[in-house]
């Protein structure tokens, strides 16, 4: 995938990240202004109204749509392959990078947030454990309001199951 040829080619000083639903064109607030599909075509445009940037981007990829197909279908190279760590759950995952650190990213195009990725393994390991103990303080408290929740509503049954009894006794 070559999200790194067109950030080259095209000059980009915006963010560049790969996504589920493509290469992301954006900023630290809005990661997907610009969003080109991994088949290398345009699946969401700027209307380059509100940065000149922008707007020389979407001028470059109408001009010659092939040209960014190819680029995007092109395998990018890396001029330096530096080990970054990251995490899924409890598994801890080696990636490549040519610059660790944030707004940079991956060779596979993740963005390297400071607190998710590190070039020390045990920092992950840190940075996981702690998202995984948050993960089990918000499930706590949900189940906790859910099972408030079940009371309520079975109270509410018996109560109707209660009414339900009573008013047919009365049609005896």
């Amino acid at each position: 995938m070559g999200w790194k040829n067109v950030k080259e080619h095209y000059r980009i000083v915006h963010q560049v990240r790969v996504e589920e639903k493509g290469i992301c064109i954006g900023s630290p607030y809005i990661s997907d202004i610009i969003v080109i599909g991994l088949d290398g075509v345009l699946k969401k445009r700027d209307d380059g109204h509100a940065n000149s940037n922008l707007k020389r981007y979407m001028q470059e990829f109408d001009a010659d749509p092939e040209k960014l197909n190819r680029l995007v279908t092109t395998p990018d190279t890396f001029t330096n392959s530096v080990v970054v760590y990251t995490y899924e759950g409890s598994k801890i995952i080696e990636k490549l990078c040519e610059t660790p650190g944030w707004p940079n990213v991956t060779h596979d195009g993740l963005m390297m947030y400071d607190n998710t990725f590190s070039t020390d393994r045990s920092k992950v390991v840190e940075f996981a454990l702690s998202n995984a103990q948050a993960g089990v303080s918000l499930a706590t408290a949900r189940v906790g309001e859910n099972r408030r929740r079940l009371a309520e509503a079975e109270s509410w049954l018996a109560e109707c199951l209660a009414d339900v009894s009573v008013l047919k006794k009365m049609q005896e």
